[in-house]
């Protein structure tokens, strides 16, 4: 059987033998560590939260009494959280890496239902489907990156049992997709 490494492509496999380690998990490691800097910190963190606080930091400047007298507005408060600056540092960080990555075109728009004709149409269903999880979030009060990664983070029993349902659901999704049914 071949070594892990010699499996690999070049740079990874010289990645792998600095330090014994893929890019990956050390990034994992990383991101474990500010995660839980995070938390400490500022916190449980999410991202669902911040779409209201825009909403409301907008409604504070159109109709101001409107905003004050929203119950739900003013519980989510002021838009300049930690979880704002999460989202818009990950806007920033995805434009940044598109621009700055070394692909030489962008990967095709893979079609996944059968209505989806065309690479707009494909973009509305992400966009639609990305609003309803969204409202969804919200409406159960917490979402998923919140669940996952903060619960997970801090050992939660509900966040683990969350994170392995959507990871299942995930895979089955996917592999249903792919067989077309």
């Amino acid at each position: 059987m071949a070594h892990a490494a010699a499996t690999d492509s070049p740079p990874m496999a010289a990645s792998r033998e600095a330090s014994g380690l893929p890019n990956w998990a050390k990034l994992g490691v990383i991101f474990g560590i500010v995660g839980a800097i995070s938390v400490i910190l500022w916190g449980p963190i999410g991202v669902s939260g911040t779409y209201p606080r825009f909403i409301g930091a907008i409604l504070r400047v159109v109709d101001p009494a409107y905003a004050e007298a929203n119950p739900y507005l003013v519980k989510m408060g002021e838009f300049f959280k930690p979880e704002s600056w999460l989202v818009i540092g990950l806007l920033i960080g995805g434009f940044v890496a598109a621009r700055v990555g070394h692909q030489p075109k962008a990967p095709a728009v893979e079609m996944v239902h059968a209505m989806e004709t065309s690479t707009g149409k494909r973009y509305r269903d992400a966009f639609l489907g990305g609003l309803l999880i969204v409202f969804g979030a919200r409406l159960a009060g917490g979402c998923t990156s919140g669940h996952i990664i903060s619960g997970i983070m801090q050992l939660s029993i509900s966040g683990i049992i969350f994170g392995a349902a959507v990871f299942a659901s995930g895979i089955i999704t996917a592999k249903s997709l792919r067989r077309g049914a």
